[in-house]
This record gives C-alpha cells, sequence and structure tokens, in this order.
C-alpha cells in the first residue's frame, strides 16, 4: 500500500512507520516539526528513520537511506497545498495522527488545540474524500470519555462530557469521521489509545514524566490520595492493532463504513504500583506525595481502562503486553537515550 501518516516524527508515527517499512509498504511521512520542548526528540526519531535532519526543507519531499520511507515537513492546517499533494500522489490509505496534546497545552492554548485537532482533521478528510483514498485511520483517546466515564470504558459509553480542551477536540474529530464516513462513503477505522508508553514515547506523556522524575528524584504528587487507575498501553499492541485495522474491512455503523475501537491493555494498574516497577527498573526509590484533591478537578478520571470486547471481537485482536514485561525494555532506552544526551 501506498500510506500517507501524519505526525510521522512523532512517537506513534515513528513505530508505526518502521513497522510498516518492514512489510513493504511505501511511506510518506508528513511531519510540520513544530517545536514543544520535543524538537530534538522527533529529529532523533527521524534520523532512526534514515531522515538527516541537515536535509530537511520545508515542503520538499526527502527520501529515507533506509528504503520505502519519505519525509514532507508540512503542515496538516494547509488546505489547498494538502489537497493537491494528496490527488498527485494517489495515497490508497491515510493514517492521521497529528494533533496537538496534553492537559497543559489544552488549559494553554484551547485555540491552537481546536484549530489543529478539529480544523485539521477536517482537512485531512477532506484531501482523503477529493483524492479517493481507500481507508481513512485516525488516532483518538480514551480521554473522550470525560465527566460521566466509569471504567471499564465502552466504545458505547456516553462521551459527550469532555472535561477538557483535549477531549473534546478529539471529540468532535470523532464526529467530523463519522459523518464523513456515512455522508461521502469513505471506509474509517478509529482507535481510542489507552495511555501509551514504550521506546521514543513523548516527553510530556505520563510515563516519561514518571521516569524523569523518579530519575531527578523530583517528587511525584498522585492526586485521590493515592488511588489512581490506569490502563498503561505498550506502544508494539498498538502497532499490533493498527496493522490488524488496516487489514479488516470496516464494520458498517448506522449504514456507515466506519469503526471505532478501545485500545489498551484492559488491565487496570494502579498508578502507585507503575510508579513502583518504575523504581525497580530504575533502581531508585521515588518521592511520592498524596494528595487528597480530585482528579476531576484536572480534567482527569479516578479509573481508566479499556473493555476491549470490541476489539478481539471484531478484529481479532488484544494487546498482550503486561507493564511488569515492557516497562524494563522501556526503561532501557529511557536511561541510554538521556545518558547520551547528558555526555555531549
Amino acid at each position: 500500500m501506498k500510506i500517507l501518516m501524519t505526525g510521522a516524527a512523532g512517537f506513534i508515527g515513528y513505530h508505526l512507520t518502521q513497522r510498516l517499512m518492514s512489510e513493504g509498504h511505501t511511506i510518506v511521512g508528513l511531519d510540520n516539526l513544530c517545536n514543544r520542548g520535543d524538537l530534538e526528540l522527533k529529529m532523533a526519531r527521524l534520523q532512526q528513520l534514515g531522515i538527516a535532519e541537515q536535509e530537511i526543507k520545508d515542503a520538499i519531499p526527502y527520501q529515507s537511506t533506509q528504503g520505502n520511507f519519505i519525509f514532507l515537513k508540512a503542515d496538516i492546517m494547509a488546505r489547498k497545498a494538502l489537497i493537491s499533494f494528496c490527488k498527485d500522489e494517489q495515497f490508497d490509505v491515510i493514517i492521521h495522527l497529528a494533533a496537538v496534546t496534553g492537559s497543559e497545552m489544552a488549559r494553554e492554548a484551547p485555540t491552537q488545540m481546536f484549530d489543529t485537532n478539529v480544523v485539521g482533521t477536517q482537512n485531512m478528510l477532506e484531501a482523503a474524500r477529493v483524492s479517493g483514498v481507500q481507508h481513512f485511520f485516525f488516532a483518538s483517546s480514551s480521554v473522550v470519555h470525560g465527566a460521566r466515564a466509569k471504567a471499564p470504558l465502552s466504545e458505547d459509553d456516553d462521551v459527550d462530557t469532555p472535561m477538557n480542551m483535549y477531549a473534546g477536540s478529539k471529540r468532535a474529530a470523532e464526529l467530523l469521521c463519522y459523518t464523513y464516513s456515512r455522508a461521502f462513503n469513505l471506509p474509517i477505522t478509529i482507535f481510542r489509545f489507552f495511555t501509551v508508553y514504550g521506546p521514543w514515547a513523548r516527553p510530556d506523556s505520563l510515563p516519561m514524566t514518571i521516569a524523569r522524575d523518579v530519575e531527578a528524584g523530583n517528587t511525584i504528587t498522585i492526586l485521590n490520595n493515592g488511588y489512581l487507575v490506569r490502563d498503561f498501553t505498550y506502544v508494539d499492541d498498538i502497532t499490533d492493532g493498527v496493522m490488524s485495522a488496516l487489514n479488516n474491512p470496516q464494520y458498517s455503523t448506522h449504514g456507515a463504513p466506519y469503526a471505532l475501537y478501545n485500545i489498551g491493555r484492559s488491565k487496570p494498574v494502579p498508578f502507585l504500583s507503575f510508579v513502583q516497577a518504575v523504581e525497580s527498573a530504575l533502581g531508585k526509590l521515588a518521592k511520592v506525595q498524596l494528595d487528597a484533591a480530585s482528579p476531576l478537578t484536572r480534567g482527569e478520571s479516578v479509573e481508566v481502562y479499556a473493555d476491549t470486547t470490541k476489539l478481539e471481537n471484531e478484529l481479532a485482536y488484544s494487546p498482550v503486553w503486561d507493564y511488569e514485561e515492557a516497562l524494563p525494555i522501556f526503561i532501557e532506552w529511557f536511561r541510554s537515550y538521556y545518558s547520551e544526551k547528558s555526555s555531549h
């Protein structure tokens, strides 16, 4: 397949590009390389994919030295250029990962978050529609479940009470996807990701923040007096799941070629247990402070873990990596990457 992937320099984009390349697909990776404190990491990921930083120019495709990957520095907000590019290239599939993420950005830059996550997604959907793309894949998030969330979280839950702009923007983008699928018969698959971690993770992601705080001796504050439950999902489970979705036809939802799935390990992990596992992997004790405040004050739920029954029934796929097995792999990369950085 010939695939356009947005957010290709991101955490999941990097891993998915590697997987698709290994299976012989041709990938054009699009990323605007914005700097939200992680540009150095984005460049390091691209280097791993055979893209040299000094070769990157705006709107000029660059061929990877490793084969079937082409990188293009471009912005999903440039609608006309994007549509023209997709018409010229005639992609089979679009994988749309690009987004503005994080609770801090949701508070500080809500307009930017809306523009990128909602208008940017609509731009990608329109490019898919007019260029005849056969399958559109969209990355959503467990945060859409909002104030009425009750674990385990199901795809059939009421998700119309988002608690921050990130959740609201992802939910709005999901609705756009369904509308395009129904109105234009565009096959679309959506995955809601649950706390993804692994090598090359985003610096502001929860597992990376925990690892960095334990390593640096910073205090980790845990709300609700320490009782928080999360569904930590290893990145290899995400890439395996996406491949299952790409290789299976979409199920019909109310007459539209549209399917939405939770993808998480579906094994609730107490936040404190995950912190203790990071302690063990790093060989350092964490400084933990318990806070009685509710996580709802930060737009988060107490218990967040996935019901993956639909994923298993329709795609015959279920994540397999337990955090006890995967966390040491993540921490090994964490130590290697950041010790190498500090030595320069």
